[in-house]
């Protein structure tokens, strides 16, 4: 995970306002990692009926990734040789993108989703390796296999800040094979929001207390390499300025807020010429963009995967 340390209580030396304070950090950490270290037992197979196979990954860093490859539906299967590398958002799992993963199934779009390094079924970060860029190892093993397989264009898809990670991997290693690239409900600019942002959703209820959201803060940034974020993922969008990229975001999203994310876009896309487009989906909260609104979300996903035949 980014953030260091275990979710300690508070020190009884400190007074009971911080006390308070670091404890609900603590708490919302605890109840995080037995949420993101717990796979759940879904699969494509059950209730959607995806043909899928289970996978292991190993990235070039030696970690192992629980990792799924779901077969098209048949009805609509494609024959450009179009697979989509899915990275889920953080604290999340590939079982979270079932809904993602279901649509592109629909459109006759095979896929390869993976636990990333510390969530779920995949392995630990090691030491010093759980940073937003350092995770890109996650997404270059992910296109090896796709490549393996067959994938003759790469769709990428990336939620939240699992889209910071897909971006900065995309960009500074660009596949041959990559068309397209869709981001939904981030990436945070800076990992000063994004540690703001991920402090409020592992606090919950406690969110609005700025001082636990902010002592959090502080926990997590220092596993983030915070210092280099910026530069990793703003040049790596700049690269992306060359590839079609559809952005989606939520106005009520709380986590990553639809001003942050949209302070890249919107310093970037007049470098695209046209490549860029985006959709914004009002009532939607935190990576529920898809099942807020299915139809819109259809229509545009549609639309720009069109766009990549011409």
């Amino acid at each position: 995970m980014p953030f260091k340390g275990e979710p300690m209580r508070a020190p009884e030396i400190l007074p009971e306002r911080l006390k308070v304070a670091w404890n609900h950090g603590a708490d919302g950490m605890t109840r995080m990692l037995r949420r993101t270290n717990t796979a759940r037992r879904l699969d494509p197979g059950r209730r959607l009926a995806m043909e899928w196979e289970p996978l292991d990954l190993f990235t070039k860093d030696g970690v192992r990734l629980d990792s799924w490859w779901v077969h098209p539906d048949p009805a609509a299967a494609r024959d450009d040789g179009l697979v989509a590398v899915m990275h889920h958002h953080y604290g999340g799992q590939k079982a979270t993108l079932l809904p993602w993963i279901h649509l592109l199934h629909r459109m006759g779009i095979p896929s390869l989703s993976f636990d990333a390094r510390g969530h779920a079924d995949s392995d630990p970060s090691p030491a010093g390796r759980g940073s937003f860029p350092k995770r890109r190892d996650d997404v270059y093993a992910a296109i090896a296999e796709a490549q393996r397989r067959g994938a003759r264009r790469i769709l990428g898809f990336g939620q939240s800040q699992g889209a910071a990670t897909l971006a900065m991997a995309l960009g500074h290693r660009r596949p041959p094979e990559l068309v397209g690239v869709i981001l939904d409900s981030g990436p945070a600019p800076d990992m000063g929001t994004a540690a703001w942002g991920l402090a409020g959703n592992i606090l919950g209820k406690h969110k609005k207390d700025p001082l636990a959201r902010s002592m959090l803060s502080l926990r997590i940034l220092p596993g983030t390499e915070p210092q280099l974020y910026p530069f990793v993922l703003w040049s790596a969008l700049a690269r992306l300025t060359r590839v079609p990229v559809l952005w989606i975001h939520g106005n009520k999203d709380t986590v990553i807020r639809k001003e942050w994310s949209r302070a890249w876009f919107r310093a970037l896309s007049p470098l695209s010429q046209g490549r860029w487009s985006h959709l914004e989906v009002p009532g939607a909260d935190h990576v529920r963009t898809l099942q807020t609104a299915p139809a819109a979300v259809e229509d545009a996903v549609g639309n720009f995967i069109a766009s990549l035949e011409s």
